[in-house]
């Protein structure tokens, strides 16, 4: 691994949609976990509630909506092959210009640095 450039502060951490997410999860399944870490575990052994939850907290506006999260896996051990949100439609360019400009950012990753971009710059 590189070395670690820069670490974001508490306050940032805390503020972080990341850690609301967590949260909103820990209250919602009455579970704490002590690091992102453990949420990715978490999330690792219980893949269909994460990708609802991950749905539903981040308020995927389907167009129709779907009768399983995951369904037809090829094999326990892969992914290869599995339908995720079945029966469900979504129109992308429709949830981009849902968000309001200025409210989300987005960062771009150049081979010169990364660069915080927002609607209000695109």
């Amino acid at each position: 691994m590189g070395k670690l450039l820069r670490s974001p502060i508490e306050e940032q951490k805390s503020q972080s949609e990341i850690n609301k997410f967590k949260q909103y999860i820990e209250q919602r399944y009455q579970l704490s976990f002590a690091s992102y870490h453990d949420l990715r575990a978490w999330s690792t052994t219980t893949i269909v509630d994460f990708w609802r939850d991950v749905a539903t907290y981040f308020n995927t506006k389907f167009h129709s909506g779907f009768s399983s999260v995951l369904a037809n896996p090829a094999n326990r051990d892969s992914f290869f092959g599995s339908t995720w949100f079945s029966g469900s439609t979504l129109n992308y360019a429709d949830m981009y210009f849902t968000v309001k400009r200025g409210q989300i950012p987005t960062y771009l990753h150049i081979p010169m640095g990364t660069f915080n971009v927002n609607f209000t710059t695109i």
